[in-house]
């Protein structure tokens, strides 16, 4: 059996290493993950919401969200999982610091996902509120 794996040598071994020490790549596919999830769910609860049916779309008020049900859904479940998100991407920073990796993407996405959340919930949380008038 040959095997036809060019020798490298410790330099370009060290660099690969290095490389992939300061990646940012697991940071930024986090992030986007916690942003299609949340964005994904309101969207599942919202067309559920839609099929379902319910007192406020037979009376032509509303043709997405129908219960005071799916009305408290809409807002939480997707607020809840953006949060638990940033606060997991905030966790995962401090632990990335404290093993002396590279904490700044992880940082960096968390100031991505802290006004993603806080947009989220100010955007949606008056229909918890308030209900759909």
């Amino acid at each position: 059996m040959v095997d036809n794996t060019p020798e490298r040598d410790e330099d370009e071994l060290f660099d690969e290493l290095e490389r992939k020490m300061y990646s940012g790549k697991r940071a930024y596919v986090y992030t986007a993950g916690v942003i299609l999830t949340t964005l994904l769910a309101g969207l599942i609860i919202g067309i559920a919401g839609a099929i379902v049916g319910g007192p406020t779309c037979d009376a032509g008020k509303s043709s997405f969200i129908c219960s005071r049900t799916w009305e408290i859904l809409f807002p939480v479940v997707p607020g809840v999982i953006s949060l638990v998100g940033c606060l997991l991407g905030f966790w995962q920073t401090y632990v990335e610091w404290k093993n002396f990796r590279n904490w700044r993407p992880w940082l960096a996405m968390c100031w991505v996902l802290m006004p993603f959340t806080l947009m989220w919930m100010v955007s949606t949380f008056g229909v918890l509120i308030l209900g759909v008038k």
